[in-house]
C-alpha cells in the first residue's frame, strides 16, 4: 500500500568525522579507541579563560569536500555557539556554524542503476540521479555518554572537540534505496579525497534521516520525523522503510503524523519516540565571540583544488574508455582509491615488461588477479592493501608470466600463495622453483602423449565411441606423467589430434 499511492520525501544531515592528527580548536590528538577521557584538554572541555585556535587543516578539508560535491565556496564564514544542555557537552554550547556556512549549494550524484544486478556486469553508464546540497559546514563533536545498568551514567569527553563537517541534502531522496546509496558514494568520495575513513561503525560517518510522505501530485510536505540512531548503511535503510510504512499506516487510518525525534532500535526493527522535534531557535544560535571570521581566498581554493584526486566516478569510466576494462570490473576496482591505485601501479609494471601487445588483455588479466587473488587475501586476512606481501611490482611478474603462457591459471594461483609468504622471491623463480614452467615444446610432449594413448586401449575405444568427454582423462593422465608443467592447451589439442588421427584409421 505504501509506494502506490504515497511519495516519501527524505533528506540526510550527515556528519563526517575528519582525520586530523589534532582536534578542531586546540592541539588535543583524537585518535580512535584511546582509553576513556585520556584525550582531553581544557579548551575541549570548556575550562575558564581557554580560547579555541582554528585548526588550518579542518578548513582544507572541508574545502577539498565541497569543491568534489560542486559546492560554492564561502568567501567569509561564520562560526556560531548551538546552545543546549546535555552532560557530555561541557562547554554548554557546541562550536558550529550557521547562517553562513563555508561551502553552500552543490550536489552528489547517485547510480540507481548501478544497484542492480544485470546479466554481464552493470552497466556501464546508467541514469544518474542529482541528490542537492543545501550545506556543508565545520563543527565540534560532543563527548559520549555511556549508560550503564542501574541508571548511571558514565562520560567520555575523548570526542569533545574532534573536527566534523555536516553535510545537509536537499529533500531530493525518494526511496530508502536512494539513501542507501547516498551515503555509499558519499563515504567512497570522503576516502578518495582522504579525509575521513568513513567508517560508521566506528562513528566515523553518522547520518541522521529526516522523513516525510506525501500523496503522490502533491507538492507540499508532510510532517517530518528525524531518525537518529542509524550506526550503518543497511540501518539507514531499514529504519527509513519502517518510519515510511508507519506515517502511512498513521495516515491511512485518518491520523496524523506527530513532529519528533526518533530513536531506531536495530534490534526490534522499529523506532521509538525520542524527543520532540527541534527547531533553530531552541538552540538560540549567536556568533562565537572567540573566532574570527574565517576567510578564503581564490589562492587557497586554487591550491586545494589542484591537490584534488582523481575522483572515483571519472577514474571508473576511464578505466572503461582508455584502459580497456569492463565496466563491472572498472566499478569493482574503483570502490576503494587504493586498490585502484594499486590496480594501476601493477598494470604500469606490466606495460614496461611487455613494451606493447594487446593492452586491453593485460587489462583484464591483472583486473582478474586483483578481483580474485588480491581482494580474496584482503577479506580474509581483514587487512589494507597496503599491508599485502605481493606490492604491484611482484603482482606484474606474476601477470608477465601469464602473459607468455609460461604458468597455467592454476600455475599461478599456486605462484601467489607462495609469493605471500617469501616475501622477497620473484614470481619467476617460484615458478622455476617448483616446476610451474609451462613446457611449450611440442617435440617434448609428445612422446608423453603417444604412451598414455598406447597405454589405455579400453579408454581409447571408449573415447572413439563417442565418449568425448574422457578426453579430460587423457590429459590428466599427461599432466601427470610429465617432469614439469606441460601446457595444458597444447596437450588438449595433441591429444585431440592424435585420437581424431586413430578414429579416421578405425574408420578406413
Amino acid at each position: 500500500m505504501a509506494y502506490e499511492t504515497y511519495e516519501p520525501v527524505i533528506g540526510l544531515e550527515v556528519h563526517v568525522q575528519l582525520q586530523t592528527d589534532s582536534k578542531i580548536f586546540s592541539t588535543d590528538a583524537t585518535a580512535f579507541g584511546a582509553e576513556p577521557n585520556a584525550q582531553v584538554d581544557p579548551v575541549s572541555l570548556g575550562h575558564p579563560g581557554t580560547l579555541p585556535v582554528l585548526n588550518r587543516k579542518v578548513v582544507e578539508y572541508a574545502l577539498r569536500l565541497g569543491l568534489a560535491t560542486h559546492c560554492s565556496i564561502a568567501p567569509r564564514s561564520v562560526f556560531a555557539r548551538k546552545h543546549y544542555f546535555y552532560p557530555d557537552l561541557p562547554k554548554g554550547y557546541q562550536i558550529s556554524q550557521y547562517d553562513t556556512p563555508i561551502c553552500y549549494d552543490g550536489y552528489l550524484e547517485i547510480y540507481p542503476g548501478e544497484d542492480e544486478d544485470t546479466e554481464g556486469g552493470r552497466p556501464s553508464r546508467p541514469d544518474s540521479k542529482r541528490i542537492g546540497l543545501t550545506r556543508i559546514h565545520m563543527e565540534e563533536d560532543a563527548g559520549k555518554s555511556i549508560h550503564q545498568e542501574g541508571g548511571k551514567t558514565r562520560l567520555d569527553f575523548n570526542r569533545c572537540g574532534v573536527p566534523l563537517l555536516e553535510m545537509v541534502t536537499e529533500p531530493d531522496l525518494r526511496t530508502p534505496r536512494e539513501a542507501y546509496l547516498f551515503l555509499k558514494r558519499l563515504r567512497q568520495m570522503v576516502r578518495y579525497l582522504d579525509i575521513s575513513d568513513g567508517n560508521m561503525e566506528e562513528g566515523s560517518l553518522r547520518c541522521d534521516a529526516n522523513v516525510s510522505v506525501r500523496p503522490r501530485g502533491r507538492e507540499a510536505f508532510g510532517t517530518r520525523t528525524e531518525l537518529k540512531n542509524l550506526n550503518s548503511m543497511s540501518h539507514v535503510e531499514k529504519a527509513l522503510d519502517y518510519e515510511i510504512t508507519r506515517q502511512i499506516a498513521t495516515l491511512e487510518k485518518g491520523g496524523s503524523v506527530q513532529q519528533r525525534t526518533l530513536l531506531w532500535d536495530p534490534d526490534a526493527g522499529t523506532t521509538h519516540p525520542m524527543r520532540s522535534k527541534e527547531e533553530a531557535h531552541d538552540y538560540r544560535y549567536m556568533p562565537d565571540p572567540d573566532l574570527v571570521e574565517v576567510e578564503v581566498d581564490d589562492k587557497m581554493i586554487a591550491d586545494v583544488e589542484a591537490d584534488l584526486p582523481e575522483l572515483p566516478r571519472a577514474r571508473q569510466q576511464r578505466f572503461v574508455d582508455e584502459v580497456g576494462l569492463p565496466p563491472y570490473d572498472a566499478s569493482v576496482l574503483t570502490e576503494e582509491r587504493a586498490v585502484a591505485d594499486y590496480f594501476e601501479a601493477a598494470l604500469d609494471e606490466l606495460y614496461k615488461r611487455t613494451k606493447g601487445g594487446d593492452t586491453d588483455a593485460q587489462a583484464k588479466l591483472v583486473s582478474n588477479l586483483v578481483m580474485t587473488e588480491v581482494m580474496r587475501v584482503l577479506n580474509e586476512q581483514d587487512i589494507a592493501i597496503d599491508e599485502l606481501p605481493v606490492g604491484p611490482e611482484r603482482l606484474a611478474q606474476l601477470a608477465f608470466l601469464r602473459v607468455e603462457d609460461k604458468v597455467s591459471s592454476n600455475g599461478a594461483q599456486e605462484v601467489f600463495e607462495v609469493m605471500l609468504k617469501e616475501h622477497d622471491t620473484s614470481a619467476g623463480k617460484i615458478a622455476d622453483e617448483r616446476d610451474l614452467i609451462q613446457v611449450t615444446d611440442a617435440g617434448a610432449i609428445e612422446p608423453v602423449v603417444e604412451a598414455v594413448i598406447d597405454d589405455h586401449p579400453e579408454q581409447v575405444e571408449t573415447y572413439l565411441g563417442g565418449k568425448d568427454g574422457l578426453l579430460g582423462f587423457f590429459i590428466g593422465q599427461v599432466m601427470q606423467r610429465f617432469d614439469g608443467s606441460p601446457d595444458p592447451q597444447l596437450v588438449r589439442e595433441m591429444l585431440r589430434d592424435k585420437l581424431e588421427a586413430r578414429k579416421e584409421g578405425v574408420e578406413e
